[in-house]
């Protein structure tokens, strides 16, 4: 859907702002190993080997003769490398397809048949983001249209399913300064500019857009545009002060590939040896991400998969500590029980957690954050979303991404014993204070 009759390239000079132009350059275990491939999982070709788009090879060659000489250094071998990456993309997706069709038609449906369709989806999926990068590099240097025609392809994708890194903000910022006018690429350079620090360019966005292009989440991240933008500040801010490579790590292998997550001891110690004892006790093994909410976040650590599970034991909180901190794209947070109307029940986070896709302003005051994603954060954006409040029973109901394993793949500092609470006496002083009215038990 175009959005008619508007354009930003003029308004907004989305691209002069962010990215310098080079000098002489004007001009893709609840479900287990055993389980079916899904259909969402095999990408099509499409869009891949660029249809009837072609790059007119005479003009290229033209471009770099212009250039500078170590320009034109530059520009061979990024073009090079897209269009060798290229050719193994759509022979990755090939071979992809292939194993697909295979089992669907009951030609091999092993075990080891599952195992290698997982690691060519992997491959498939690492390749597609190289490549997205790689176009990008190309389009700051040449005239492209193959690259420009994946750029396209490839933010939609991220748009579908809440990619919103710093090559996704170049790639919509830059399609929308060449006249591009598909309404996802104006949300897609607006949340990518929020979640990667590009606040002037998410403003300029909002204010060009009508109230009713935007979506929910949109209108929430206008409104609070200003709290959004003092908060990414003063996280990366206390990132900085921060020693990482003495932070503790746990990886993620999960049925959409590995995800790596960093803790922050420093500023919730309870939380982060509560959640470094399950890891490590393999309480995560083969927990199903439960919730994925599009806009939102990814849920796991309920052993139910009802919202109610938890693991026995209840954290005090630690979101009032001095630096803590604040929920951006990729944060990490203790869920606690829900209150409704955004509230919930003081000290009650156990063993679920949440991964947020977009920056969340009041997350921070209410509950824990204790890491973030530092690798994968496409694979979790990329999990099958399952969203109980929208459930449709008509619908054939997929089986949930989960996580395979889960490890400790780096301890950090010792870390004291995790501070545990009493939540039955937590629920009773909220129902005490007309906060919630529990059920009487039936005789």
């Amino acid at each position: 859907m175009l959005i008619a009759g508007l354009s930003l390239s003029c308004q907004t000079g989305l691209i002069g702002q962010a990215f310098a132009q080079p000098p002489g350059t004007e001009g893709a275990a609840s479900e287990p190993e055993s389980a079916a491939p899904s259909n969402d999982a095999a990408p099509s070709t499409d869009g891949v080997d660029g249809g009837r788009i072609k790059d007119d090879p005479e003009m290229i060659a033209k471009t770099m003769a212009e250039m500078p000489e170590d320009i034109r250094k530059d520009a061979e071998e990024i073009y090079a490398e897209f269009r060798s990456t290229h050719e193994e993309l759509l022979e990755s997706m090939l071979k992809l397809r292939e194993i697909h069709i295979r089992f669907n038609n009951d030609v091999d449906r092993s075990r080891e048949a599952t195992k290698a369709f997982r690691e060519q989806q992997h491959k498939t999926w690492d390749l597609m983001q190289k490549q997205m990068e790689n176009s990008v590099k190309v389009f700051r240097l040449l005239p492209s249209p193959e690259a420009a025609s994946y750029m396209v392809t490839m933010v939609q994708h991220h748009f579908d399913n809440d990619i919103y890194d710093r090559t996704t903000f170049e790639a919509a910022a830059r399609l929308i300064d060449i006249g591009q006018n598909y309404r996802y690429l104006f949300l897609t350079a607006a949340r990518a500019g929020i979640s990667t620090g590009n606040f002037e360019t998410a403003r300029k966005v909002y204010e060009s857009l009508q109230p009713d292009e935007l979506e929910k989440v949109d209108m929430a991240n206008k409104h609070f545009l200003d709290l959004l933008e003092k908060q990414y500040k003063e996280e990366t801010e206390r990132m900085e002060k921060i020693d990482r490579d003495a932070l503790p790590q746990v990886l993620f292998k999960t049925t959409r590939g590995d995800v790596l997550i960093e803790l922050y001891p420093g500023e919730a110690p309870s939380t982060v040896a509560n959640f470094i004892k399950l890891v490590e006790e393999g309480f995560y093994d083969g927990m199903d991400f439960s919730q994925v909410v599009p806009n939102m976040l990814a849920l796991s650590g309920d052993p139910t998969g009802d919202g109610r599970g938890n693991s026995g034991k209840f954290l005090m909180d630690e979101h009032d500590n001095e630096n803590s901190h604040h929920a951006l794209r990729g944060s990490v947070v203790m869920a606690k029980i829900p209150m409704g109307e955004g509230r919930f029940i003081e000290n009650s986070a156990s063993s679920q957690f949440a991964i947020f896709f977009l920056p969340v302003t009041s997350a921070s005051s209410q509950q824990t954050v204790f890491g973030r994603v530092i690798e994968g954060m496409d694979r979790v954006s990329a999990m099958r979303r399952k969203d109980p409040s929208k459930t449709d029973e008509k619908k054939i109901q997929l089986p949930p991404d989960a996580i395979i394993s889960a490890e400790v793949v780096r301890k950090g500092p010792e870390l004291p014993e995790p501070e545990y609470v009493d939540v039955e006496a937590e629920l009773r002083k909220a129902e005490e204070a007309g906060l919630i009215k529990r059920k009487t038990p039936a005789k």
